[in-house]
């Protein structure tokens, strides 16, 4: 980030600077100078700049954390889209209406986490990063080894999330991956619902070309994450 580079270097600049000043210091009580006026402006100039350098250290600290924090956001993005996909991807494959009902409220959830995440990466300063799903599908599988898959992807999600909690300190950070990692639980309870619903039924899913476009985050132009 460029303000995380221009503080470092007001940091270096201010502590030449100081170095300059307990330099002169040390020449002043050398010489046996006897000036109360130029001692006193001595301390005080030496105070200040270490103030200075103290305090755009913790400004530097703080702009790391929120870099950290929205490349950990990022992260959660690319999970949460690659949920959208895969949920309507399959959803738009299969023919039970029930169960493909049950896919697209999911992914209608994921995109909506999706959203609010891309918005909290915004308002942090970044960038949201949309990463292409993972073509790691099969093209043919049963629909207990399709919700198997997505029981695996819900587990990683809150697996993540956690990971964030245990990291990440900041209260509104807390409160904002805590609502997303319960509505993922949720989701992780009716899969596995779904798995023992379906676990005996046979039946093959044939998966189907499926272009998916975000219907979540308004218009294109305020998408810089969107290809």
């Amino acid at each position: 980030m460029k303000f995380n580079q221009s503080a470092r270097f007001l940091k270096d600049e201010l502590q030449k600077s100081l170095e300059k000043v307990k330099e002169c210091s040390g020449l002043f009580k050398k010489e046996g100078i006897k000036n109360y006026e130029i001692k006193e402006l001595l301390e005080d100039i030496e105070k200040g700049l270490g103030n200075y350098a103290s305090k755009i250290d913790k400004l530097i600290q703080f702009d790391e954390e929120k870099y950290t924090i929205v490349q950990f956001l990022n992260e959660v993005l690319k999970l949460e889209y690659n949920g959208i996909w895969d949920y309507n991807m399959y959803a738009s494959s299969i023919k039970d209406p029930v169960l493909a009902g049950d896919l697209k409220k999911f992914g209608a959830s994921e995109g909506m986490h999706a959203l609010l995440v891309a918005n909290m990466v915004k308002k942090l300063g970044g960038t949201p990063q949309f990463n292409p799903p993972e073509y790691r599908r099969k093209k043919k599988l049963s629909v207990k080894e399709m919700l198997e898959e997505h029981k695996k992807g819900e587990i990683e999600a809150i697996e993540l999330l956690e990971r964030g909690m245990k990291k990440f300190s900041d209260p509104e950070f807390q409160y904002f991956i805590g609502k997303i990692r319960l509505d993922e639980q949720e989701h992780l309870k009716e899969v596995e619902k779904l798995l023992k619903e379906y676990k005996d039924l046979q039946a093959m899913i044939e998966v189907t070309d499926y272009r998916w476009r975000d219907d979540y985050a308004g218009d294109e132009k305020d998408r810089p994450w969107i290809e």
